[in-house]
């Protein structure tokens, strides 16, 4: 399991730009980033910031749990109809057309973040911006999900990752965002586990090593509530236990 640490940013809303909003971050200066020794963070710029998108038939399979597979709708002008300073609304309101669901941006700021949660984070409770330089040691940005930070180490950047708190999060907006409380469907668990259950069964005609460790993988990211007889029986003839699947 991922080590939980807190992030900190300063306030200074983008020049230009709008105040902060219930629904998209207010582009604030971010930070450094950990590092050791007194070199600067090396970053690799990309497309900034973007307004995470969910829907309620785009899900998967994670570690024994239903995740939904955010979209992300970046912010960036000119990107599927955006306009300078709308903030990712055009892009926003296309994949809303097509059933989307935004999480805000001001979602669940209780939740869990390395070793500490998202309460009080200036731009949004599921992005970090970071600023430091790129390889030419001139002034560069990256946007990133609150689960991911930079290591840095001399000239060399690792990133680290809290998949355990990301999911969570992801977990609590599709029941409270977009299924608004209520439970998941049948429907749903069928779209969420339905592609790991066809692989299992693909793979246990092959019958070699390779397909046995396949069949684990996969079964470890189904929910034990949702794996059915079938999967059970593979399972069984393959010698691998449910207890296993967890390690």
């Amino acid at each position: 399991m991922a080590t939980r640490a807190n992030q900190t940013t300063s306030p200074a809303t983008e020049a230009g730009g709008a105040g902060p909003s219930t629904s998209v971050p207010a582009f604030a200066r971010g930070s450094s980033g950990p590092s050791l020794g007194s070199a600067p963070l090396r970053l690799r710029g990309g497309r900034g910031p973007w307004t995470w998108m969910v829907s309620a038939a785009k899900l998967g399979c994670r570690n024994g749990q239903i995740v939904p597979l955010p979209v992300p709708a970046w912010h960036a002008p000119g990107i599927s109809a955006n306009i300078k300073g709308d903030r990712g609304a055009g892009f926003i309101g296309q994949l809303g057309k097509l059933g989307y669901v935004e999480i805000p941006h001001n979602f669940a700021p209780d939740s869990a973040c390395f070793d500490s949660d998202r309460a009080g984070a200036e731009h949004s409770t599921y992005l970090q911006r970071w600023v430091g330089v790129d390889i030419e040691g001139r002034p560069a940005v990256r946007w990133s999900d609150a689960w991911e930070r930079p290591m840095q180490l001399g000239h060399i950047v690792q990133w680290e990752r809290d998949e355990v708190g990301r999911d969570a999060f992801l977990v609590r907006a599709l029941m409270e965002v977009v299924n608004r409380g209520q439970p998941l469907s049948g429907a749903q668990v069928k779209l969420a586990t339905q592609p790991l259950i066809s692989r299992i069964h693909a793979e246990a005609n092959r019958a070699t090593e390779r397909s046995r460790l396949i069949i684990m993988q996969c079964a470890r990211h189904l929910p034990t509530e949702h794996i059915p007889t079938s999967v059970h029986q593979i399972l069984k003839r393959q010698e691998i236990d449910l207890p296993d699947l967890t390690q």
